[in-house]
C-alpha cells in the first residue's frame, strides 16, 4: 500500500458509491444486494457510520482513477459513551497482502478520535493476530448498539441491555472468571462459532 490518495469517508457522504459498497461487503458475507444496500443506507452522522476506503482521485460521480478499496462499519456501545463498535472490516478480495486492511483500521481510528471517543471494540473468528499487531488486546463483551442508537437514547437502549436482577452496584457473587488467549476463547457467537472479543484505547 502506497498511501497515496487513500482516505477513507462516510458512505452517507458518497451514496453513488452504495451498490458498488454492497457487492464488496456481499463478497465476504453474502447477502441481497437489495437488503445490503439498504443497511448501508443507515450510514449516517449519529451513527451507525460505515466508512469506506478510498484510492485514487475521484468525485462524486464516481471519477476515472478511483477505486473503492474497503468497507468498516461503527456504532455505538451500549453504556460506554466513548467507545465505538467495529464490524464488517472488509477489504477487496483484489487488494489483500498489499497493507489496506491496516490502513483502513489506522483511517478507522482517526476517524473515531476526530468525533471524540477513546475506545474501539470488535470480534474476529481468526484475525485475532492481525488486531494484536494493530494495538488491540483481549477483551469482554459489550453491546453493540446498532442500528437502534439512531432513533433510540442511549439511556433506554442501557436499560433493556442489563441482565435481569442487575443494577449499578456490584452484585454480592463475583463475576465468574472467563479466561480468552490468542488462541482459546470461550465467546461464541449466535451461530455457536468461538468469536474474540479485543479493544483499543486511541
Amino acid at each position: 500500500c502506497d498511501g497515496r490518495g487513500v482516505r477513507a469517508i462516510p458512505l452517507h457522504q458518497r451514496p453513488d458509491l452504495l451498490e458498488p459498497c454492497a457487492d464488496l461487503v456481499n463478497s465476504e458475507w453474502q447477502r441481497s444486494r437489495g437488503a445490503r444496500v439498504h443497511t448501508l443506507q443507515k450510514s449516517c452522522q449519529e451513527f451507525p457510520v460505515a466508512l469506506v476506503l478510498l484510492q485514487g482521485s475521484g468525485n462524486r460521480d464516481g471519477g476515472d482513477g478511483e477505486s473503492l478499496l474497503g468497507h468498516v462499519r461503527l456504532s455505538r456501545v451500549v453504556s460506554r459513551p466513548g467507545s465505538l463498535f467495529v464490524e464488517s472490516v472488509v477489504v477487496s478480495k483484489a487488494q489483500r497482502g498489499k497493507g489496506y486492511g491496516r490502513t483502513l483500521m489506522q483511517e478507522t481510528e482517526r476517524y473515531a478520535k476526530t468525533r471524540g471517543f477513546k475506545r474501539l471494540c470488535l470480534t474476529t473468528h481468526d484475525k485475532q493476530h492481525f488486531y494484536t499487531h494493530l494495538g488491540y488486546v483481549l477483551s469482554t463483551p459489550v453491546q453493540n448498539a446498532g442500528v437502534m442508537g439512531s432513533f433510540m437514547p442511549m439511556d433506554v437502549l442501557e436499560r433493556f441491555s442489563r441482565l435481569p436482577g442487575t443494577d449499578d452496584t456490584q452484585g454480592e457473587c463475583p463475576a465468574r472468571l472467563v479466561v480468552q488467549t490468542l488462541e482459546e476463547t470461550p465467546y461464541r457467537d449466535a451461530k455457536g462459532v468461538p468469536i474474540f472479543w479485543m479493544h483499543k484505547d486511541i
